[in-house]
């Protein structure tokens, strides 16, 4: 259908346009369903998913904050109590204070003030841009934007001299003859109003009502000279500092005259809770990112001179944080008439915070400052995790039998559990390996020198390193990814053979350091293992087959018993894996298990004598001269 021109074209009253366009004036009136905060049973804070209309909370908040601000004028310096009660049963709220409105007739307009401020669209208190203002006001817009969304809208009050009653019906459209009492009575100021809860979709159910408490809590808490009531209980919260322990216990603070603001750790991301003169800014401001930045620099600084951090990025401090503010800033602007979100400059603040060394010194010791290392860590690995799994891409390329240094065994990935892969130390113990080993299930790799200490090498090093690439190739492990079973593996024994001095004594402990970096969890399952050999075997008299020791001091204790020492025909030292004849080894690895001890791990207590011992972080050099000097005996691997 073809609309007339009258149809297409109309001109709307502002009461019109603002029924019509809700959302402009007071937010959403759509239902909202989010993980909010709201006051428990134990009258703290605690978070609860909520569907409620925000629409209707600002219609509330209009007239609380009406209150509030006549406190802080000279005027009004006598306001000192603020009551809201809510009739559930009729969904009508009101809220009185103790503060009065002139009960005069306004010269120019002929009408009386209170119908001035609350019977018209932008009329009030709120245009004098010269007066340094700390109220939420500022289009005179408010108050009469809840008169135009209820169906009835009365206010009450008293100047001290005079009384006014004034109802207001049908959305604004109608109203009642002002009706005043003269007579001198205490000053008060009551606001009672119906919402028109059909015009913006809402009731007054739990989650709306929740909604509103929570509100009168955040009057109460940022501002401690009013005593503040809902349905004629008091809110015992006596200042800034008291509103946040109702968030957690674990907080830092600090405060001047004009700004409170509080700091505690954040797991879930940067969040904030914020006032501007005791609006609540959901979205935020400049006054955020004011005091954030701060304390940000601050830290910052902290962690590039103490800890040697220095691409830590302002976001990544921000991310542990949860801020707690409340300003007071001198003639606020916000982005819409909602004022969840601060425009003001702090150039234009006209009032100032500096954040304390006191609080400082204070973050440095908290939660904070262990959450952020913990996560640089945690990032650190794995911005290594993710340069080193470009292994894994190579490693499913490569044929593991075609590995210069690597005999593999036939069984290798096809029968696992039967299967040993050992880490020969230098070519010789390979080639003796080999000369005795089962070929079926046993394979040999042989090692060019020591392995790279994977705690101390750069992560592109160790990611070009041929040896660490060939390990985990026969064995057929991958970085980043859990071993979950013996059978994900191709060889179910990793068998660290080398000499048993100290330099085979050091190459075991790098491939068992290298090893619980990566894949603790071989351990668990008991996959590595380290191959002994006899360093001294004796000939006797009367006996066919040598007596074999693999310590000396095993080879003393011995010798030093009743004859045995007259009965010794031969002696040989094996001097290391490549003392041992091909012959030797047949019977060996005939024998295998006999020789392999498994090695375990504790997760704790050996974890920290491996970062003791192969750590590269600051004063690991150090710690390790003491743990040297004080060690009873050395680490047995």
């Amino acid at each position: 259908m073809t609309k007339s021109i009258e149809q297409k074209y109309r001109r709307l009253t502002d009461v019109e346009h603002v029924l019509l366009r809700p959302g402009r004036y007071i937010g959403s009136v759509k239902p909202h369903t989010a993980s909010t905060f709201v006051i428990n049973d134990e009258q703290k804070m605690a978070t609860k998913e909520l569907t409620w209309n925000p629409g209707l909370l600002k219609l509330f908040d209009e007239i609380v904050s009406n209150s509030v601000d006549h406190s802080k004028r000279p005027e009004g310096k006598n306001l000192d109590t603020i009551k809201v009660d809510i009739d559930r049963a009729t969904g009508t709220i009101a809220v009185a204070d103790n503060g009065g409105i002139p009960v005069v007739k306004h010269a120019e307009y002929n009408e009386y003030i209170p119908t001035l401020i609350f019977g018209y669209l932008r009329s009030g208190s709120n245009f004098d841009d010269n007066e340094d203002t700390d109220g939420t006001g500022q289009n005179g817009e408010g108050s009469s934007l809840t008169n135009i969304f209820s169906t009835r809208f009365t206010v009450e009050t008293s100047d001290g001299k005079k009384q006014f009653k004034q109802t207001w019906t049908k959305n604004m459209m109608e109203k009642t003859q002002p009706m005043i009492i003269d007579g001198e009575v205490d000053g008060f100021t009551k606001i009672t109003f119906v919402p028109d809860y059909a015009h913006i979709e809402a009731q007054l159910d739990d989650d709306n009502y929740a909604k509103i408490v929570k509100r009168v809590y955040d009057i109460a808490g940022c501002n401690p000279r009013l005593k503040v009531y809902l349905n004629g209980h008091r809110i015992r919260v006596e200042s800034f500092k008291d509103y946040i322990k109702l968030y957690t216990p674990d907080f830092e603070y600090d405060e001047n005259d004009d700004w409170q603001v509080g700091i505690s750790k954040s797991d879930d991301g940067f969040a904030h809770v914020s006032f501007v003169n005791t609006t609540q800014t959901l979205q935020g401001g400049s006054h955020i990112d004011y005091v954030v930045d701060q304390i940000v620099d601050k830290l910052r600084e902290y962690f590039k001179t103490k800890y040697k951090i220095k691409d830590l990025k302002p976001s990544e401090i921000r991310s542990h944080m949860r801020v707690f503010i409340n300003a007071r800033i001198i003639k606020p602007r916000y982005d819409s008439q909602t004022k969840e979100n601060l425009i003001t400059e702090p150039r234009e603040y006209k009032t100032s915070y500096k954040v304390s060394d006191k609080l400082i010194q204070r973050l440095l010791k908290s939660p904070i400052i262990e959450s952020i290392l913990t996560w640089v860590e945690a990032k650190a690995k794995a911005a290594e995790i993710a340069q080193l799994k470009q292994l894994n891409k190579d490693t499913d390329k490569v044929n593991p039998r075609r590995i210069l240094k690597l005999e593999d065994a036939t069984y290798a990935g096809k029968k696992p559990a039967e299967c040993y892969l050992f880490i020969a130390e230098g070519d010789s113990a390979a080639k003796a390996i080999i000369s005795g080993r089962n070929p079926k299930t046993m394979g040999s790799l042989a090692l060019k020198g020591k392995p790279l200490n994977v705690n101390s090498v750069d992560v592109k090093k160790l990611a070009d390193n041929e040896e660490f690439f060939n390990i985990m190739a026969a064995m057929g492990l991958k970085v980043g990814e859990k071993v979950k079973s013996v059978k994900d593996l191709r060889y179910g024994h990793l068998v660290i053979t080398s000499d048993a001095d100290h330099d085979g004594a050091h190459i075991a402990g790098l491939m068992v350091s290298n090893i619980y970096k990566f894949w603790p969890e071989l351990f668990e399952l008991g996959v590595v293992y380290r191959f002994f050999t006899p360093i001294i075997k004796v000939w006797v008299k009367g006996k066919k087959e040598p007596v074999a020791f693999e310590t000396e001091l095993e080879y003393n204790e011995w010798l030093n018993k009743g004859s045995n020492r007259e009965s010794v025909k031969q002696f040989k030292y094996y001097k290391g894996l490549g003392t041992s004849t091909p012959e030797d080894f047949k019977g060996y690895l005939s024998n295998v298990n006999d020789h392999l001890v498994k090695i375990t791990m504790d997760a704790v207590s050996d974890g920290a004598i491996i970062g003791l011992v192969f750590g590269k972080e600051d004063g690991a050099t150090d710690k390790r001269k003491v743990w040297l000097d004080i060690s009873a005996d050395p680490i047995k691997i």
